[in-house]
């Protein structure tokens, strides 16, 4: 290949190298830079000598390793730099260009994070090859092999600017995610991996959720699972042409761990905050069932009760009756107020409240139970456990025995009531086990039901 074909590829090449920055990377400045530097280089090499315009093309080459990866002068160092390649081009040409580039180049590297350096090392690599090479040969550029090695050096930097174009991909990743609103990272991968049906499920209260606490559906053969310090984080739907690259995938989803882990807090905050609403709800609409079905019929009973006594010639009988459902709506309403929070707890703690259950209960319960300075809300909730636990031994297991164990150990309060009935018992199909566990997920623990061979209602809430 002669010289005049090896220099219409290079500065084909670097007009190719220009256009493709220019479509992927349409923010920054380092497309137009090269796109100017393939021009010029054309300029030089195939037309008509002009001082300083032919050597114009490396000022701007300058400029691009200066400023690179977004073509902008950001800093005080690059700023100089690139009055000084411009500057000394009508003077000192390449030499003090040159060596302000190289200066620039090693104090910006210096001062790089490693995941930075990476980045730049294609770039950096290639351009200062061709530096040194244009430097130490220029006084012999008129030997033809001179000048062939010449401009095969200076056409490795749109070459190493290609090479690390998916990885530039990820560092724009990374400077956005500084920047990134509550809720934006899923625009942010899918704009990345060029992939707008993208979406990101969190994992939290063992199911995948979208910010908004909703759960979302992860299909076969197009989610990729993301892990931080060997837990289960987050999970990536996506289009399957993505498998293809699973480097890039690995190389985003590392990038935006830290962004994916605070949306994941923030999503399980969000899902609780549903099922406290929901157990909230559950909650008010059996007080509201209650007080109709109970305590408003009673109530009413005892005015129509008094109206006959008024009126009738023997009242005590019916004076005695009205007090006896008055009484009976008092304890109506105790019973009432135990459901929002037993006062036995209050007044002598979860150990002695799980045992006054256990004596209540017509099937015999073996307790075993030692806690104490629990928070509120988790005795709360671990009562409510036990309580329904033992009502559904007494309804539906055809017990002989109970077991309950309640046991704090390393911050964390196991609850557990095991019985030797017919077990078979399903939270899906009950709305008291199903409350139980939005109560104790609301408490950021867990809560599991098996029935094989008896059933074992078991929470485990944690008490930091």
């Amino acid at each position: 290949m002669g010289g005049l074909e090896l220099a219409l590829l290079v500065g084909t090449g670097y007009l190719l190298a220009g256009v493709v920055g220019w479509l992927v990377q349409p923010r920054y400045r380092v497309g137009p830079l090269l796109v100017a530097v393939g021009v010029l280089w054309l300029f030089a090499k195939l037309g008509p000598p002009v001082p300083v315009v032919s050597s114009a093309w490396a000022a701007v080459l300058g400029h691009w390793l200066i400023t690179f990866p977004t073509g902008r002068a950001e800093s005080t160092a690059q700023r100089v730099g690139v009055a000084v390649v411009y500057g000394a081009l009508p003077f000192a040409g390449l030499v003090v260009g040159g060596v302000a580039v190289i200066a620039v180049q090693v104090h910006r590297w210096w001062g790089s994070a490693a995941a930075r350096r990476r980045v730049f090392n294609p770039v950096t690599l290639s351009g200062l090859v061709a530096l040194v090479v244009v430097l130490g040969l220029k006084p012999v550029a008129d030997d033809p092999l001179a000048a062939d090695i010449l401009q095969i050096a200076v056409g490795l930097v749109p070459v190493g600017y290609l090479a690390g174009l998916r990885h530039r991909r990820i560092a724009d990743l990374v400077i956005r995610l500084g920047d990134v609103p509550a809720g934006g990272i899923e625009a942010e991968l899918a704009a990345t991996l060029r992939d707008p049906t993208l979406r990101v499920g969190y994992w939290a209260s063992d199911r995948y959720v979208d910010m908004t606490g909703k759960a979302i559906d992860v299909p076969e053969g197009r989610a990729t699972r993301v892990d931080r310090a060997g837990e289960r984080l987050a999970v990536l739907v996506h289009d399957p042409v993505l498998f293809a690259e699973p480097e890039l995938i690995e190389a985003a989803c590392a990038a935006a761990g830290l962004a994916l882990w605070n949306e994941r807090l923030a999503a399980d905050l969000r899902l609780r905050i549903r099922q406290a609403g929901r157990a909230t709800e559950a909650e008010r609409r059996r007080i509201e069932r209650d007080l109709h079905d109970g305590v408003q019929q009673r109530l009413l009973a005892i005015p129509m009760t008094l109206s006959l006594a008024e009126a009738s010639r023997d009242p005590v009988p019916l004076i005695r009756e009205a007090r006896h459902a008055l009484l009976a709506v008092l304890d109506d309403l105790r019973a009432l107020t135990q459901g929002i929070h037993p006062p036995m707890l209050t007044e002598r703690g979860l150990t002695e409240a799980v045992k006054e259950l256990a004596a209540l209960s017509p099937v015999p319960v073996r307790v075993t139970a030692d806690v104490g300075g629990l928070p509120p809300e988790v005795e709360t909730a671990a009562y409510y456990v036990v309580a329904e636990g033992l009502a559904n031994v007494t309804k539906h297991a055809d017990a002989t025995e109970a077991v309950v164990r309640v046991v704090l150990a390393g911050g964390v309060l196991s609850v557990e009531i095991r019985d030797d009935g017919v077990g078979g018992a399903d939270p899906s199909r009950g709305s008291g086990l199903r409350g139980l566990a939005d109560r104790v997920a609301v408490c950021g623990g867990s809560f599991h039901v098996t029935g094989d061979g008896g059933t074992v209602v078991k929470a485990v809430l944690p008490c930091g």
